[in-house]
């Protein structure tokens, strides 16, 4: 009779242990197949100097540790490895473009639009951890994300902060 009672409340565990695993199996595999979410935004901050020496001053932020454009990213999941990725691009914005001679303009769209594709590298890179992530289930999510961290920091390196692929500030050049 005993015996039979510790059958039964085994067969009981062992029962419950499974569907609790087959359940957290199917929550985890829906959401990792489901990829992460990625929230993107673009932030801006105004500048209006109308000399490389002004605006060089005004592009270097206490705020951005001294960069004139930063991609803050932020890389999230849960046991259920529901993984969402938040990333901020902050860029200057030259609020006096139009006082600005039509060299010195095209001279800041070609700043501005190198600032923009380095900071989207990074984020790209952010991106690339997000769904690695998800992708492996969130099985050493922890070493994906050191693994793409040191990546944009390469990326850093190489391109000198994006100096190498555009990234310099001079109004009065073509």
């Amino acid at each position: 009779m005993r015996l039979r009672l510790i059958k039964r409340v085994f067969r009981f565990v062992a029962i419950a242990c499974l569907s609790s695993a087959l359940i957290w199996g199917l929550a985890i595999g829906y959401f990792a197949s489901r990829g992460p979410t990625l929230i993107k935004e673009v932030e801006f901050y105004d500048v209006d100097g109308l000399t490389t020496n002004v605006l060089k001053e005004q592009i270097h932020p206490v705020e951005l540790s001294g960069y004139s454009a930063l991609t803050y990213m932020t890389l999230t999941w849960n046991a259920l490895c529901q993984v969402e990725l938040h990333s901020t691009i902050t860029l200057p914005r030259h609020t006096r473009l139009q006082d600005l001679g039509e060299l010195q303009q095209k001279s800041w769209k070609r700043y501005l639009a190198a600032l923009r594709r380095h900071e989207y590298t990074h984020q790209y890179h952010g991106e690339r951890a997000a769904k690695e992530v998800a992708a492996n289930f969130c099985i050493g999510g922890h070493y994906i994300l050191g693994y793409w961290m040191a990546q944009t920091e390469i990326f850093d390196h190489k391109t000198r902060h994006g100096a190498k692929d555009g990234v310099r500030l001079d109004l009065w050049t073509q």
